[in-house]
């Protein structure tokens, strides 16, 4: 038993060392090196696996190759039938073709996070831009610490480093709140709360995607392949922001260094799922009292919100 204990574990291992580098080759643009190395699975207990498939059919994709992406989510669909990315991915192939699904890579400048760029987080150090700053390094079971720089919903970062709605005191276009509400039908899905907030959308995640630090848990990842999925190929100005539970004795605002990794990391998977580079997402820690739920583990989460352009 130990034996097979193992050997299951080994294999698990396999998978996302594979899908991984699979993955970072993509992003890079190495498209052909990506689809070599999810091939060489093939014949193996790794080739039928569902992240092996799923990015296969995301690379196929993205070359134009829309048979071969077929084939893939349905191989998925095979084992899993409700997985909800092989679905969104064979219905995107049929609407609109993976060329404009998934290929199209737009070169906005948004800043990936006020602090988000944090390279190193040892010992309560934070390494930002701007040089070392000490901060309480917090998780969800320790309390949040006050992350600098951290800022709320609305007031996220932009390229030239100001705060707030860069079109605040300009006139509306009248028909934003249609193109919201439009884009808010597309997104909408099990598992997702979709608000229309004026001229943008609201996303939030009925389940908590993190189990604990800026781990995803399976089902958190399923969740937002499925919504990079809708997102991709679209001209949309996209914040993701980082939720933490807090536990008594913590601090109850200022942000979290926990919910900065987590908007970075949703914001990594999200651009894997969509085509799109990561600079196309502007993360940030949203405040304690902004929370979306009451309860601890539905918080350990991020929310979106979403403009089209």
């Amino acid at each position: 038993m130990r034996d097979q204990a193992d050997a299951q574990s080994d294999a698990a291992l396999d998978v996302v060392l594979r899908v991984s580098r699979a993955r970072a080759l993509a992003r890079a643009g190495e498209l052909s090196g990506a689809l070599r190395l999810l091939r060489e699975a093939e014949g193996t207990n790794l080739g039928g696996h569902r992240d092996v498939l799923d990015l296969r059919a995301r690379v196929h994709a993205q070359r134009g190759e829309t048979t071969e992406a077929a084939q893939c989510w349905q191989r998925v669909l095979a084992r899993h039938p409700e997985d909800p990315a092989a679905r969104a991915g064979l219905a995107r192939l049929g609407r609109t073709g993976p060329v404009a699904a998934l290929g199209r890579h737009r070169t906005r400048t948004a800043l990936v996070a006020a602090v988000c760029v944090v390279t190193v987080v040892v010992a309560g150090v934070v390494t930002t831009p701007d040089g070392p700053r000490t901060v309480r390094a917090d998780t969800d079971r320790a309390g949040t610490g006050r992350a600098a720089g951290a800022q709320s919903p609305g007031a996220s970062a932009t390229a030239g480093g100001g705060q707030g709605n860069p079109g605040a005191g300009q006139e509306k276009d009248p028909s934003a709140a249609r193109r919201a509400a439009a884009l808010a039908d597309d997104l909408r899905a099990p598992g997702m709360r979709v608000t229309v907030r004026g001229d943008s959308v609201e996303v939030a995640f009925t389940q908590g995607l993190f189990s604990e630090g800026a781990q995803l848990t399976p089902a958190g990842a399923r969740q937002l392949a499925l919504l990079g999925e809708r997102l991709g190929g679209r001209h949309l100005a996209v914040t993701v922001h980082g939720h933490a539970a807090t536990v008594p004795g913590a601090p109850r605002s200022g942000g979290s260094v926990v919910a900065l990794w987590r908007a970075l990391v949703a914001a990594r998977e999200l651009g894997a799922a969509s085509g799109e580079p990561l600079t196309a997402f502007t993360t940030d820690s949203a405040d304690q009292r902004d929370a979306p739920y009451p309860d601890p583990a539905r918080n350990r989460t991020v929310t979106l919100v979403i403009s089209p352009e």
